[in-house]
């Protein structure tokens, strides 16, 4: 009876402390939500206003300082030293209008009504010797403003000095006033030129940064009105596509899903040239983001952004402190609860308790063994995965960088060679436009390459005499052929009438054929290229033949010709056959090559399908 009654108050004494921890449990989860809605919405909202202050501040500082810089161009354009060429006068008053403005502006720069530069301001004589007379008519800050007679606001440029710039231009406009005996007087106008002002980005952007307040933690960031960042906390992210794939890539990997599409709609909403905020979940926490759009005499120019985070604010301190007390000190009353119930818990169920405890090491044990087994595993295999992902992304950020400064080198190459005479220096200049010509074309396949592998090539269907296009890549390559000039190149079909049509992509049959032509030229030093074009007899298909008398394939690179970098040359990088054994698969076609029998050079075969328009 005494170890009953004993059993029975046991039971209720279990019974009571549950009761109370349960009690005190609740009472403090009641407690924390409480205060902690209290203290998210009262800085929250801190936050939000602070972000929206902020940008809107920032704008408008901007803004006035643009207008600054329009209303010296204004002035500059209609000066009349300006309009009369008064070159000393003139360059005084462009020199004195960057002074005014040179903690933003970059340079101001006079160009003639061909483009051509007159001057640029606080210049020493030696470089203004080197760029007088630049010809710079084709950037659009000269040609928009030549056709429109209006100013121009540009996005982003990358500069002949590789610094991408913002550009504002004001034409200079002759008004003469003439007689007509019916009509009365009217006035002609007459484009002079322009005056340009330079603001680099990421001046801009460090003018932005330094109007926020000291004491801010909020970042923030500038965009054109195409969506290009122009300026970032994140140098990364400067010159990236605000909704393109590689910035929402970036994007993935630190803020919610939900959150990526509240993002892209502020976005969107902000490039429309509207003002507003929205809240992000971050890695961090939550941020508001506000947007704000700067314009120039009315009309949008960019956009600046803040970025803040929701850092609790100083004037709910105290009441985070209380909080974290109180709930410290339930949190132990309810310890305390708990040791009390697992002492007699324990004191009951001992022997239970120590067979139990070392099960569950044994089972804890081996769990753990295969939990670090499956984490090494995860590991290597995540590490190849980011190895392959980063090597392709750097090859294919390597070729875009790379085919950025080319096209300006080339024509800034061709420029120069158009007014030197000197015969050895213009040996010189077509060596540099040769070797340009061949990194873009390399910069070509690696882009090639990289739309083959992520399965983004686009093919461009159209029907086209197939005939004609082989023809003109081989009048091409006799027109430039330096090398070898006595090689013979044919080309010969089976249809009388010389047509036939197919349904492809003209202009990669086209690469496919010259990247064909290039290589079978560059290993017949003297002896005939055969060219033929057969179709078949279910006029379904069409083979084209490639057959040269040069040195033929090397037997340990026959296995591996159509794949990536399968050259023993110098003077190849083993691209060319696997990007166009790739365009004729993606036509429906096959690609395939052989030795020739009697043991002089090697010959190539493609079949494409004729196809129609409406298949």
């Amino acid at each position: 009876m005494l170890k009953l009654a004993l059993s029975r108050n046991n039971a209720i004494l279990l019974i009571v402390i549950i009761v109370i921890a349960t009690s005190l449990s609740i009472l403090t989860y009641q407690y924390f939500a409480v205060t902690s809605n209290q203290i998210v919405q009262i800085a929250s909202e801190d936050i939000r206003s602070n972000a929206r202050t902020e940008a809107n501040d920032i704008s408008h500082s901007l803004e006035n300082e643009m207008k600054a810089v329009s209303s010296n161009l204004y002035i500059l354009a209609h000066a009349p030293s300006v309009l009369s060429h008064e070159s000393e006068r003139a360059r005084s008053s462009i020199n004195a209008a960057e002074d005014s403005t040179n903690y933003l502006t970059d340079f101001h720069m006079w160009l003639d009504q061909n483009g051509k530069i007159v001057w640029i301001s606080n210049i020493n004589q030696t470089t203004y010797q080197k760029y007088k007379g630049f010809d710079l008519s084709y950037r659009p800050y000269f040609t928009v403003t030549r056709n429109t007679h209006s100013p121009y606001y540009s996005s982003t440029i990358e500069s002949n000095d590789n610094i991408p710039r913002l550009y504002i231009s004001y034409p200079l406009i002759n008004t003469t006033k003439t007689i007509s005996n019916t009509n009365g007087t009217t006035a002609a106008e007459t484009f002079n030129g322009v005056m340009v002002a330079g603001i680099k980005t990421n001046t801009m952007g460090n003018f932005l940064k330094n109007q926020l307040l000291p004491q801010s933690k909020s970042g923030m960031g500038l965009l054109d009105k195409r969506g290009i960042i122009l300026y970032s906390d994140n140098s990364s992210f400067m010159g990236k596509y605000i909704l393109g794939n590689e910035f929402q890539h970036i994007v993935s990997g630190i803020i919610s899903p939900n959150s990526k599409s509240l993002l892209n709609d502020l976005l969107k909403r902000s490039l429309l040239g509207s003002s507003g905020s929205g809240d992000i979940l971050g890695q961090g926490g939550l941020y508001t983001i506000a947007y704000q759009p700067i314009k120039i005499d009315g009309n949008y120019f960019l956009t600046s952004y803040i970025l803040a985070p929701h850092n609790l604010a100083s004037n709910v301190g105290s009441l985070v402190n209380q909080q974290k007390n109180f709930s410290i000190l339930i949190m132990t009353i309810i310890a305390f609860v708990a040791f009390a119930v697992a002492f007699f818990v324990l004191s009951w169920n001992k022997r239970l308790k120590i067979i139990i405890n070392s099960r569950t090491e044994e089972l804890r044990r081996s769990n753990d063994s295969l939990t670090d087994s499956n984490k090494q595993l995860a590991i290597v295999n995540e590490e190849l995965k980011n190895h392959g992902k980063l090597q392709k992304e750097f090859i294919n950020i390597a070729a875009h960088e790379l085919r950025t400064p080319i096209q300006p080198i080339l024509s800034l190459t061709e420029v120069l060679r158009s007014k030197i005479k000197d015969t050895e220096q213009l040996a010189m200049l077509d060596a540099a436009i040769r070797n340009a010509k061949r990194l873009r074309r390399l910069t070509e396949n690696i882009l090639d390459i990289t739309k083959i592998e992520g399965r983004s090539l686009q093919l461009e269907k159209e029907q086209f005499n197939l005939y004609d296009v082989i023809l003109n890549v081989v009048q091409d390559y006799k027109s430039q052929q330096i090398e070898n000039p006595s090689l013979d190149i044919k080309v010969l079909s089976d249809e009388p009438n010389k047509e036939i049509i197919i349904y492809a992509d003209k202009s990669r049959i086209a690469q496919v054929m010259s990247n064909l032509l290039s290589n079978a030229i560059k290993f017949t030093k003297q002896g005939t290229v055969l060219i033929t074009v057969e179709k078949k007899k279910d006029n379904k298909e069409v083979i084209v033949t490639m057959k040269d008398t040069g040195l033929g394939l090397d037997p340990e690179i026959l296995p591996r010709l159509f794949s990536k970098f399968a050259s023993k040359s110098f003077k190849g990088t083993g691209l060319g056959l696997f990007i166009s054994k790739s365009i004729v698969e993606a036509h429906g076609g096959k690609m395939w090559a052989e030795n020739n029998n009697d043991g002089k050079g090697a010959t190539f075969y493609f079949s494409l399908p004729i196809g129609s328009i409406n298949q």
